[in-house]
């Protein structure tokens, strides 16, 4: 796998120039002064309207900082079902690229350059090529501002998802949503945080098709 961090290490960083905002973006928000309860008619119904959101795309921008690297990248998300979608990274100041294509026998990672590897351990995959084990199966539904419905989570005044918290590999995350596209129904995020003390992924959302 070396030749895909070669790879990726190369290539992203130079979307920094580019696209370093992402790494600028706020990484705190402000719990909601009124927090809605989970039975509430309005957040249900919004509720209803995400999960039959089933097929899309979303495009934007992705930033990692770590206390030992900080980098960002174009994205462009592919989902289909939950078996079938794929996940491409790429810059703006370079032709290279990573894919990552997921289907009922594992996950297939390509570059540009025409390597590819397929694994079924997409967790070590992630941490790999990032830098941290990123749930990619949730990620479906968190992008779209769907919460685990059996976890805990904060509803804003907005009726929208404000926050949630995930356990992963002796550590928990917790998830922001900054900002939505409110010019839209339903609401889909703008701006997701995710932070672990020492790790934060912010996920700019610029484009979505459904």
């Amino acid at each position: 796998m070396n030749a895909f961090k070669t790879l990726l290490l190369c290539a992203v960083p130079l979307a920094l120039a580019g696209c370093s905002s992402i790494l600028n973006e706020p990484t705190e928000v402000a719990l909601p002064t009124q927090q809605i309860p989970h039975d509430d008619a309005q957040w249900q119904q919004h509720l209803t309207k995400l999960k039959q959101i089933t097929a899309f795309s979303a495009k934007g921008q992705f930033g990692y900082i770590s206390p030992e690297e900080r980098f960002s990248s174009h994205f462009d998300w592919q989902y289909k079902n939950p078996t079938t979608f794929s996940f491409t990274m790429s810059s703006n100041l370079s032709s290279k690229s990573l894919k990552l294509q997921r289907n009922p026998r594992g996950l297939t990672i390509s570059d540009s350059e025409g390597n590819s590897r397929t694994e079924q351990d997409m967790d070590s995959l992630m941490k790999e090529i990032i830098g941290v084990a990123f749930p990619i199966d949730q990620f479906a539904y968190w992008i779209k501002g769907l919460p685990e419905l059996d976890k805990p989570y904060v509803v804003n005044e907005k009726r929208q998802l404000a926050q949630f918290r995930y356990p992963l590999n002796d550590s928990i995350w917790t998830v922001n949503y900054i900002e939505y596209h409110e010019d839209r129904q339903p609401n889909l995020p703008k701006l997701i945080v995710l932070e672990n003390g020492t790790q934060t992924l912010k996920i700019r959302l610029t484009e979505w098709s459904y």
